[in-house]
Formats: C-alpha cells, sequence, structure tokens
C-alpha cells in the first residue's frame, strides 16, 4: 500500500522542526507521531520544537522513535527530559538560526500551522522565529491551515504552492494566560518604569516578577515602542494605553517572533495593523536590536549572583527552562539603553535568589545594566566586581543581605 500524507515525506533519522507553543500545528502533529512508529525499527525521527509548552503531546510520546529536543521546555518536556526521553537544546534562539542557515542544523521537514490569506498565500499564524527561515530550508513541508487563529502581518508570506502537505483545520489556539499582578511585581514594575525612558523601544519577556511593568509603564512611560519575543496581552495593554504609540517597523508599534495571549487578545490582534511578526533574522538579531531606538531588554531570572550572572535555566540541577531569545536581547540592551534583569528577591520557600555564585549561567554578568528586585534597583554600569557585589547585595530581602557582602570582595 502507498505511503501518503506525512508517512510519504519522512526517512528515517530525519530532523523535523516543529511548530511551538501557541503554534502547534495538532494535526500534523498526529500524523507525524503514527508515521514514524511506522518506520520502526529503523533510526529515529529528531523533532525541535522551541517551546513545548502548548498540547505537550510530542513529550508524552517521546523516547522511542521520536527524539524530542527543546531549548525552552514545558512541564511534561521538562519530566521527559529528566526521564531521559527528551533533550534540552542549550542554543540561543540567535545560535539556532545561524545552525539552519549555515547548514550546520539541518532541518530535513517542517510542520507549520498557518492562516490562509487567499488560495496563494498565508501568514505563519502566531510564530515566525525560526520557522520562517526553516520553511525556505526544508527538504519537505507540511502547512496546517488553521482557520481559527488571528490574521498577524508578517513580513513574509508563506507560498500555500510550496507546501508537499496541507491538512485544514479549524481549532482555538492554545492561550498563555496572565500572571497575576501581587504586591512584590507591582513594585518591580515602577522601579522598571522608572529606568525606561520615554522614546524607548522595549522588550518585555514573561514570568511573574515581570507581571506589573506594563501597568506600571502605561502609567508613567509615553512614545514607546516594542521589539520583543512574544507579541501579547501586555503589548494590547500597552498600545491601547497609548504608550506603545510609535512605529518601529512599517505601520507596526509592537513586532515579536511570537504571538500568544488570551482568547481576549487573540480577537484584538485578528487584522490589527498595530502589531506584526517578524522572524528571528530580525527579532533575535543582537546588530539589529542594539540600533534600535533606545533599546531596552527586560527580562526575568530565577536567580542572580553578585557579578551580576544570571540563571533561568536550573535549579538544583532540574531543568526548568532553556535560554530562549532573553540572551540576545540582553545583549542588545546593554550595548544599548538598558538590559535590565528582574526577579522576586525570594522562592516561594523563602531561599534567596541573589547568590554568591550560580550552578548555571543563561546571561553574563556584563550583558546586564540593572538587577531588579522588590527592594530596589542594582545599577551596574561603570561598576568593578566588589562594588557591583554590593549594590546586588543591597536589593536582597532584608534577612539575607548579612550573608552577602562577604563574598563581593
Amino acid at each position: 500500500m502507498q505511503a501518503t500524507g506525512l508517512a510519504r515525506l519522512l526517512r528515517p533519522g530525519d530532523t523535523v522542526l516543529v511548530g511551538t507553543g501557541t503554534g502547534e500545528p495538532q494535526a500534523l502533529i498526529e500524523e507525524l507521531i503514527a508515521a514514524a512508529e511506522a518506520l520502526r525499527p529503523q533510526p529515529a525521527i529528531r523533532v525541535i520544537q522551541v517551546m513545548t509548552g502548548g498540547s505537550e503531546r510530542l513529550a508524552e510520546v517521546c523516547g522511542g522513535v521520536l527524539d524530542l529536543w527543546t531549548p525552552v521546555p514545558g512541564p511534561k518536556t521538562r519530566k521527559a527530559i529528566a526521564e531521559g526521553r527528551a533533550r534540552l537544546l542549550g542554543d540561543s534562539m540567535s545560535e539556532l538560526l545561524h545552525g539552519i542557515l549555515v547548514g550546520s542544523l539541518r532541518i530535513d521537514g517542517i510542520l507549520l500551522q498557518g492562516r490562509a490569506l487567499d488560495e496563494r498565500h498565508a501568514t505563519p499564524g502566531l510564530i515566525a522565529d525560526i520557522m520562517v527561515p526553516g520553511w525556505e530550508r526544508a527538504r519537505f513541508r507540511a502547512l496546517e491551515l488553521n482557520d481559527s487563529l488571528p490574521r498577524i502581518a508578517c513580513a513574509t508570506a508563506i507560498d500555500i504552492g510550496r507546501a508537499d502537505h496541507v491538512v485544514r483545520t479549524s481549532r482555538a489556539p492554545n492561550e498563555l494566560m496572565e500572571d497575576p499582578v501581587s504586591d512584590a511585581a507591582q513594585r518591580i514594575g515602577e522601579l522598571v518604569a522608572d529606568i525606561v525612558p520615554d522614546g524607548a523601544t522595549i522588550e518585555l519577556g514573561v514570568g511573574r516578577a515581570l507581571a506589573g511593568i506594563a501597568g506600571a509603564l502605561t502609567m508613567r512611560r509615553r512614545d514607546l515602542a516594542m521589539h520583543t519575543g512574544i507579541v501579547g496581552n501586555a503589548a494590547m495593554r500597552l498600545i491601547e494605553a497609548g504608550c506603545v504609540s510609535r512605529p518601529v517597523r512599517g505601520a507596526a508599534y509592537a513586532v515579536g517572533a511570537t504571538s500568544m495571549g488570551t482568547r481576549e487578545f487573540y480577537a484584538w490582534a485578528d487584522g490589527n495593523p498595530r502589531i506584526a511578526l517578524i522572524d528571528s533574522r530580525l527579532a533575535h538579531n543582537v546588530e539589529v536590536l542594539a540600533a534600535t531606538q533606545r533599546f531596552v531588554a527586560i527580562n526575568a531570572a530565577m536567580q542572580v549572583d553578585l557579578a551580576g550572572n544570571v540563571n533561568s535555566t536550573s535549579h538544583k540541577s532540574r531543568i526548568v527552562s532553556g535560554k530562549g531569545g532573553s540572551g540576545d536581547f540582553s545583549a542588545a540592551g546593554a550595548r544599548s539603553e538598558a538590559s535590565i534583569i528582574a526577579l522576586f528577591s525570594t522562592t516561594r520557600d523563602g531561599a534567596s535568589t541573589l547568590l554568591p555564585s550560580l550552578e548555571a549561567v543563561t546571561v553574563p554578568g556584563h550583558h546586564v545594566t540593572h538587577v531588579v528586585t522588590e527592594h530596589g534597583v542594582a545599577a551596574l554600569r561603570g561598576l568593578g566586581r566588589a562594588e557591583r557585589g554590593h549594590a546586588i547585595a543591597a536589593i536582597a530581602a532584608p534577612e539575607h543581605r548579612a550573608a552577602l557582602p562577604g563574598q563581593a570582595a
């Protein structure tokens, strides 16, 4: 019997790039699982998925005929990594892009979810990042056209005619819910907003410690633009408040590599000219970012040490996340207006997040200009190592400060 669909395109040992997070092509993923299973006992299919925080169906079945690799694992994938069934990719977004462009990261096939614009063209849906460059270089292309996705402008349209396999679905996209704004997050937001100047171009990451920043910016800042990793609810609120109001690329006030949010955001985003997707050739390009008007990177972390080094990947030898784009944005911010790392001063169990040293470094200290906790701001530019240590110790939780300054000498 002749193979059909993905089964006719897939070869043993292929590397397949799969849409991520809210952009998961769920129908194509089920086809991939079935097609890979039919190849047994031949070499496994290597699957790369940048962020597995969607349904994580691949994490449920990986470890046999599917070898799952990701730089940003979700809960099920972290468990699979701990069990040895999946692997953490240690590359940043710019490093992944470079590998695709020069061919050291071979992409044999791609599974992309998009939204048809007409009979010939589609948007890349909610994810552009490395998916658009991967589409251009893959041996085979599978496209899931989902008419329930919002229509978000992208500089690169997908030529439906280049797809080797097309399926059509109507499925509401996964949501990325907003974090609640605690008292500590609100204070961090106010402190960060004081650092960001009017007229800046901002990147704003996600995380509980960053939940109050958008609200604080709407009250204090004007004439901002956004060049960020995720365009979502924060961008919507900043634009609607008139805070983000300066075009950054074309007519768009906010551009990003991905788009994720709530149902409210998706309805607002549909056909909205004030936002757009850009792939990683622009989104994570340090040179482009650093040259952007007064660029400010704002990212979260799990831990920071007294030299300003950042850990956002592991805790007690347990993988929590990967690099993603934070390293690229931080490097650019340090060369431009600011690179801000914001975090709560303690973990949920009361341990200090500001430490003498780290078990893993995601962002080096020379790419950080400000560290912010609910207790204050450590402005690090121009400081020596001892001075940096004292500045960071001063914004630790009061009960932990005495243990830190002596480590800074």
